[in-house]
């Protein structure tokens, strides 16, 4: 397997990924989770999704979820190959997209975002690269031939630009170098015209391992539409998050002195036993040795509200939990989400942007697909 062409392992690792100038602030010293601050309450006020009955509502898998211009929710639903509008009551509106190869089609959405000006981004290198939508549903074109490197992940930084991650493979010395960037796009480019952050390193495609934790879950970022963007790793040894302003100069860096929680021997043969058996379904025939870290992101994602507030979700709790930040790194209050617990608590995606929080499960407890709605207690 360690022979073959770069571009042939690309398509299978983006194939199994699928399937499932400002002042910079002092933070060498972590601050320490107050224990004793009052948790606020983020309750499930409604649900999107049924198991059988009108197809607008049966979702296949829902891969991310968003708000367009005027706060009508949007769901990209991968096997369906579109992206779902709603309005907040949960009407069906319009698809971005259907299946095929067509113009405005998909055979494999990857990513979905909405510009500033309303447009609808979605990422499929199988029919083009970057295709924009209008907002009443009207296909654009493609932006962008992105076809051997996707760009993963989408997150938008204002109306021409969004941000993403890109892997590319090189050959140098007879050694092939695997290069992972998390950058800013022009929508109209290949490749980023800012760079926040950059990892090469030699690829066998027998560390498996390697692959995941170096590259395609290496970071974690959130952006709003006046290009500021935060960037963190997935580590499970330290909790920091750098601030970067719109052109790209680091002016904040949060942290938190939050204690390492050891996974049990269940979850560390479940995500096991995942990796590999993904890795098997899509023909990886070299041996499947993927090895868990023993302990959980401090980090698991991010995202910023309208009230120019980072939320930055604990990877370490079951339950999901916020610490809340505002742009000069302090810490304003946590949340957390009563209504999801245990072990479960961990496979669920949640979605924070200028419209409100959206949710949905990867294990979900009824059997299908729902995206939830959530609110802040007072």
């Amino acid at each position: 397997m360690r022979y073959l062409f770069p571009f042939v392992s690309l398509l299978f690792l983006i194939s199994l990924l699928a399937s499932c100038g400002g002042e910079q602030i002092d933070s060498d010293t972590a601050d320490p989770v107050d224990e004793t601050e009052t948790v606020r309450e983020l309750v499930i006020v409604d649900s999107i999704g049924v198991e059988l009955g009108d197809s607008n509502y049966v979702f296949g898998s829902i891969e991310s979820s968003s708000h367009s211009a005027d706060g009508n929710i949007l769901i990209l639903d991968r096997p369906a190959c579109c992206t779902r509008e709603y309005t907040p009551e949960g009407e069906f509106v319009r698809d971005f997209g259907r299946r095929g190869t067509g113009p405005g089609e998909f055979v494999n959405p990857l990513s979905m975002t909405r510009l500033s000006d309303g447009r609808i981004v979605m990422m499929d290198g199988q029919t083009g690269g970057i295709h924009t939508f209008l907002p009443d549903g009207e296909w654009e074109g493609i932006a962008a031939e992105i076809v051997t490197e996707p760009v993963l992940w989408l997150s938008a930084a204002d109306s021409s630009r969004y941000v993403g991650t890109i892997n590319s493979f090189e050959a140098i010395d007879g050694q092939l170098i695997l290069t992972a960037k998390v950058g800013r796009f022009d929508i109209d480019e290949t490749e980023p015209s800012l760079v926040y952050w950059e990892n090469s390193f030699p690829v066998t495609f027998d560390d498996f391992t390697l692959l995941i934790e170096e590259a395609y879950f290496a970071k974690v970022w959130a952006s709003n539409f006046n290009g500021i963007v935060f960037i963190a790793s997935r580590d499970s040894e330290e909790y920091l998050i750098t601030g970067f302003d719109a052109n790209g100069n680091e002016f904040v860096e949060i942290s938190l002195d939050l204690p390492r929680v050891e996974k049990s021997e269940e979850e560390m043969q479940d995500e096991a036993a995942f990796w590999n058996q993904r890795a098997r379904n899509m023909g990886y025939n070299a041996q499947t040795n993927f090895e868990p870290d023993p302990f959980r992101w401090k980090i698991h994602s991010m995202g910023i509200d309208d009230q120019e507030r980072l939320w930055v979700r604990r990877g370490t709790d079951e339950i999901p939990t916020f610490d809340i930040f505002d742009f000069d790194g302090n810490h304003l209050f946590t949340a957390d989400v009563p209504a999801i617990s245990g072990y479960s608590g961990l496979l669920w995606e949640i979605h924070i942007d200028d419209y409100g929080i959206l949710a949905w499960s990867l294990d979900p407890p009824d059997g299908y697909q729902k995206l939830y709605t959530l609110e802040l207690g007072e």
